[in-house]
This record gives C-alpha cells, structure tokens and sequence, in this order.
C-alpha cells in the first residue's frame, strides 16, 4: 500500500471525506463486471473469487473517480458524450460477430439491462477511469507525495476511504477474499493423465467417481504446453475468435474435435487438449447462474456462544515452529502469516464439523492420537540436536512438555484425522470432494475476532533484517556459485549470501551430489534454521572427497550465517 507523506495526508483525506458529490458504486455495475468476469476472463476463475475480485476493481475504479471529482475534477459533458458515441459505436460493431453477438444478448437478458445500461453503467465508467488516471499521470494533478518524497496517487489509501464511504469493512472485503479458497488435496500419488501440463501450475485429484478433475477452482492457461498454446492460438485465429473463456468454452472445443478428426500432425495434441476440457468442465462451474447482491453488512460466522477458540500458544509455537523448521527458509513475517492461516484453518474446520455437523474427535481417537504423539516425540528426543532445540522452545515460551502436545502437535493431528473424517463420510464435500476453506476460515475469524486487518499491520513492520549489499568485487572463493549467488558481508563480519534463497539454489550439480549423501548417510531431517548446525557437523564426519567436503563446508557455513540470527 503506498503511503502518503503526513502533510499530503491530511489535505487529501479532507477532501476523500467530504460527501460533496459523492459517487456510490453503481448496483448495475457490480451485476455487470461480475458476469463479464464470470464469462469472458481468463484465467477461468470461481464464482466465489468473481464475486470478491468485482467488488474489489469496482472500489479501485469508483475511488479514483471519486477522490478527483472531491477535487473538481472530472470528465468534461463534452468528453463524456464523445465517449459515449464511440463505445456505442465500439459495441454496435462488436455485436457484429455472431458469436458476441449471442454472448451480449444472453448478458442483456439475464441481467435485465439494456444495451445502453452497458455502455453508460459500465462501458462508460470503465473509460472514465482510464482517462483521468492518464490525465492525472500526464498532468500531476491529483497526485501527492508518498513517504519517499515521490509524487504518485495513493491507490491503497483511498480504496479505504472509498470503501468506508460506501459502507464496506475491510472484514467484509477480508471475508470475500477468504472465501474464494475452494480446496481439496492434490493426488499424493503420480496420475495417469491423458495429457501433459505444467506440474508446477497444474495439480490434479480424483472425485468420488475415480474421475480426475483440478485441485484448484479455476483454469489458467499458463499451465499448457508450447504446442498446446501454439494449437490453441491457431483455432482462435481461424475461426475469429477471442481468448479462450467460458463463454466460447464450447466453441474451441468443436474446433479441437475437428483438429483431432483430421489425422493431421495436430492431431495428438488436440486429443490432449480435448481430455484437458473434460477435466476443466468437471473441475469449475461453467454457469454462473444469479449474480451476488452484495450485503455489506452481513458476514456469515459461528454461533459465538458454542464456538471452540484457539489458544494464544498454540499460533506462537505454529509460528516459531514454521520460522525454525520449515525448509524455505521463510522469513519472520511470512511465518507469522504462516501460523495465522493455519490456525484459522483448523479451528474454522472444528468449528464447522461441531456447530454445523455436530461432529468432533471422539475421546478414544484423541487418546490414542496423543499416546502415538507421545512415542514419536520422544524417538526423536533421542536426537541431541532435537533436544536441544526442544529444551530452548520450552524455556522461550515457559511451557512444559505436555502443553507443547497438547496445544501444537494434538491440534495437528486432529485437524489431520477429521479432514480424513470428512472425506470418508462426506461431509460438507461437493461432488468432487472439494470443500470451501475459505469461508470456513472466514466464519471462524468473525466469531473468533481473529481478523486480518491488525494482522497485516503487524506483518508489514516485521521484517527488519539486516539488508546486505553485495560485494564489490566479489571475493574469490575455492569453489564456484551461481551469477545470481552474489556475497555480501553481516555487521558480525561474517560471509552471507544477500538474498536467503533455499541452500539447492546456490549449489553445483557436483555439490548437490554430495549434499545429497550427506543427508541419506545420516538421514537428516529438512534443512532448516534448525538443523543447519546438524548438517555442518555431520558433514565432518562423512566419509568423502575432502576437498568436496570442505567447498560444501564453507557454502554451508555461509548459508548458517545467511538464514541464523
């Protein structure tokens, strides 16, 4: 969020408070940019993150318009009107195509408005937007000066203003966002897949039926292939039509069924690309149905009085747990973000099955969840280095043993065992298994007073580490390391890398080798901040190259200085 300097602060929030001509966001509007998100985006996205994302560009729009109009500027009658001739010209041409055509008669219906509610309620805003905010760009005014004593609009700033002026809380805009999540668990297990993706955008599960469907609630494109994108290109530019979206879904997939009907050298790949769209129209809803009437004011929650509320120690040994032992090496901010979407996961899942399913962990589960909790810890108590670090956790949060069980590791279990529960018996699942985490999540934080407003406060000052500017020249080393992997020196005097990337990053395929064995001769766990001193001292004692060993030594020492306090 960009911040503005105090003086430029006071002036602009004076005028962003005024209710001189204060334009509301228009309910035509909403309807509209919900349907054209719904219909005719890609990525192909949920109904739920439709609903949040409209609601959220209509407040960035509405507020720049807005916080100039507050300063007496606007776009002209004369401006206004030519513009109104040439999206009216814009849109008589584009019903020209059949296809669009087809798509802004079925618009017009469905949401009761006409051709002109289209260009003046949402064409017409949309262009006003554009060009005050060229005009403000071009000409300066209305831009003040940030904290960095640069001159720019303070987009952050006043969609809060706006939003609080049209009634909308950051709880309610939290609650929308949250709610997008839909979610199921990826396939632990490699598919089958009739086609090939991008693994790393692409995940896949199975539904109740044995039929593959996405894990995620919307379908990007980035996740095809070359060819796959080369064909997809070809069919848009034969049979003129736009990017690939829901509404002309259909018509790309009768233009793939003719590809692979061909025999021609496209064949295979439309074949792939045929399989993909049977998994992407099980996957994600391809109706939108009624668009959202937004209640500003109603956010669904738990009933208070029945509701299960997490311990204050369970989110701090989550977030020291996740900063000490998790392997991205993430930073304190990060983990607190970490520790704070967990928990708002797992008591929002409680919470659920009890008030709305009236179901929990029976006793007799819990009891021998915590009796295998009991024996697993303490095998890997026998571990020096675990000891050590469990002695210190305990001593920072003065807690026993049993508290460190009972508030972390038993909350974990049973979130794990009733997510089990649910799929086994179906509850709260739709069709494909999937379940709306996010709304879960954001139930639990209304009653729970857990929201996220003071939470992103808090995050943004967290992260106060040492910035370390790269070395000129670099120093020269016994070993070699990426460009990328540029040195600087810590106010200890100590060697670190300036950006804190994950160890493999800055390793050679030879390095990586033999890192690889250090960790199966020992059968270390994952380095982390941790472990890091396990690793160092167990590399001493493997049995390898010296030479090797001690170029691993020195990038692990580096890496220790990089990641520890």
């Amino acid at each position: 969020m960009q911040k503005q300097s105090k003086q430029s602060n006071e002036q602009v929030n004076a005028l962003a408070d005024s209710e001189i001509k204060f334009r509301p966001i228009s309910e035509t509007y909403l309807k509209i940019h919900q349907y054209e998100l719904f219909y005719r985006d890609n990525p192909m996205r949920s109904k739920e993150a439709v609903k949040s994302s409209a609601l959220s560009e209509a407040i960035s729009k509405y507020a720049l318009i807005d916080y100039l109009q507050q300063q007496t500027i606007t776009l002209s009658d004369e401006k206004r009107q030519l513009q109104l001739k040439i999206l009216d010209e814009q849109i008589t041409y584009d019903m020209q195509n059949p296809i669009l055509k087809l798509y802004f008669e079925k618009m017009f219906q469905e949401l009761e408005i006409s051709k002109q509610d289209y260009i003046e309620e949402y064409l017409l805003v949309n262009k006003e937007h554009d060009i005050l905010y060229r005009n403000m760009q071009d000409t300066g005014k209305g831009l003040v000066l940030d904290e960095s004593g640069t001159s720019s609009y303070p987009a952050g700033d006043q969609d809060e203003l706006y939003a609080n002026k049209m009634g909308i809380s950051f709880d309610y805009l939290e609650y929308l966002a949250e709610s997008e999540f839909i979610h199921i668990e990826p396939s632990v297990t490699d598919l089958d897949l009739p086609f090939t993706v991008d693994s790393y955008l692409f995940e896949f599960a199975k539904n109740r039926d044995g039929e593959i469907i996405l894990t995620s609630s919307d379908f990007n494109m980035m996740g095809l292939t070359d060819e796959q994108n080369s064909l997809i290109h070809e069919v848009r530019e034969k049979y003129n039509l736009q990017e690939l979206a829901r509404y002309n879904f259909k018509l790309y997939e009768d233009a793939l069924q003719q590809k692979a009907a061909s025999g021609n050298e496209n064949a295979p790949v439309a074949d792939e690309l045929l399989e993909l769209f049977k998994v992407v129209e099980r996957s994600i809803d391809m109706v939108l149905g009624e668009v959202v009437n937004y209640q500003f004011s109603e956010i669904p929650s738990y009933d208070v009085s029945k509701l299960r509320k997490h311990q204050n120690i369970t989110l701090q040994l989550f977030e020291h747990e996740y900063y000490y032992r998790a392997e991205n090496i993430p930073n304190k901010s990060y983990a607190y973000r970490i520790a704070n979407e967990e928990v708002g996961a797992m008591y929002g899942l409680f919470n659920y099955l009890k008030q709305d399913f009236e179901i929990e962990l029976d006793e007799a589960a819990r009891i021998n969840a915590r009796v295998q909790l009991e024996k697993s810890l303490a095998e890997q108590l026998e571990n020096p280095y675990f000891k050590k670090y469990m002695d210190d956790l305990l001593k920072t949060f003065d807690i026993p043993l049993s508290t460190y069980i009972d508030d972390y590791l038993l909350v974990m279990e049973e979130y794990k065992l009733l997510l089990q529960l649910m799929k086994e018996q179906n509850l709260g699942l739709d069709h494909n298994g999937r379940y709306n985490k996010g709304w879960i999540e954001a139930r639990y934080r209304m009653a729970a007073d857990f929201t996220w407003e003071d939470k992103f406060e808090k995050m943004w000052s967290m992260d106060d580490e040492e910035i370390v500017e790269p070395l000129e020249p670099q120093p020269n080393l016994s070993f070699s390391l990426p460009e990328y992997a540029q040195l600087g020196i810590n106010k200890k005097g100590e060697y670190v890398f300036t950006y804190s990337f994950t160890l493999p990053i800055y390793l050679s395929d030879e390095q990586q080798i033999l890192f690889d064995l250090l960790v199966k001769t020992f059968d270390l766990p994952v380095l982390s901040r941790y472990s890091i001193t396990q690793y160092i001292d167990k590399l001493d004692q493997l049995k390898a190259d010296e030479t090797k060993k001690n170029q691993l030594h020195d990038i692990l020492d580096i890496y220790k200085n990089t990641i520890t306090e």
